[in-house]
């Protein structure tokens, strides 16, 4: 069967995150150093991951959902430092904007925005991500038709919630998609249990442990993804 539909994880798959979430969350205490000294002096990076992690754990409507539970922890934040109500929430958008502008800074790995202008031309792009990345802000939103991600959806991969989104959007098939990420199970498995085909992007070259499974194919740059695509696309003909 043709594939028709490609779909993507994000982060750390198109580039690298976790350096970047180090950046935004120095970048959100900075801001609150700025305008909220009456929290600076509470509160510091590590006293806000502590909130965080606590609510995670106390509130599962938000638990993976990153926008409502990094706005909800400044919420908070403010609200103990003596704001009311009304001036803690607003205050808490522009403290979360802080750091969404800097979490969308991020880096391209080498050959990403070449192999997607490529891969753009043959096929529909979607893109699936637990993060909250925003591909407008990061300049790549024209290459894909939709992006789903865990804010928008009930539950968050490696539940199938995101990945039937996708190919309701795209009106295709399991058999007709080739789902692309980092993460073993998140990505690699999970999309292989609903009948999609699979690459692996290993750019840290680890060892494949998921016993559930093997990637149909894997991949070490992005600049060999669109032959990895054909590969697999004519071996499952």
């Amino acid at each position: 069967m043709k594939v028709k539909l490609l779909t993507f994880d994000l982060d750390n798959t198109l580039w690298e995150t976790d350096s970047v979430i180090v950046k935004a969350e120095q970048a959100t205490v900075d801001w609150i150093d700025e305008h909220v000294p009456a929290a600076a002096h509470h509160y510091n990076l590590e006293t806000l991951r502590e909130i965080k992690k606590h609510l995670a754990e106390n509130r599962p409507d938000i638990r993976h959902k990153l926008t409502a539970l990094r706005t909800e922890m400044l919420h908070q934040v403010f609200l103990r430092s003596g704001l009311d109500e009304s001036e803690a929430r607003e205050k808490a958008d522009q403290a979360f904007a802080a750091f969404l502008k800097v979490r969308n800074q991020v880096e391209l790995f080498d050959g990403a925005r070449e192999a997607l202008e490529e891969l753009t031309k043959s096929y529909q792009l979607i893109a699936l991500s637990n993060g909250n990345s925003d591909l407008r802000a990061i300049g790549l939103d024209h290459l894909f038709s939709h992006h789903f991600n865990a804010d928008q959806v009930a539950k968050p991969k490696p539940h199938p919630d995101m990945f039937e989104a996708a190919l309701a959007a795209a009106e295709v098939s399991a058999h007709e998609t080739i789902h692309i990420g980092d993460h073993q199970q998140q990505d690699v498995l999970a999309a292989h249990q609903l009948g999609m085909k699979t690459i692996w992007a290993n750019m840290n070259e680890q060892t494949w442990q998921e016993a559930g499974c093997q990637p149909g194919m894997i991949i070490t740059q992005l600049s060999q993804l669109p032959t990895a695509i054909q590969s697999l696309s004519e071996s499952e003909a």
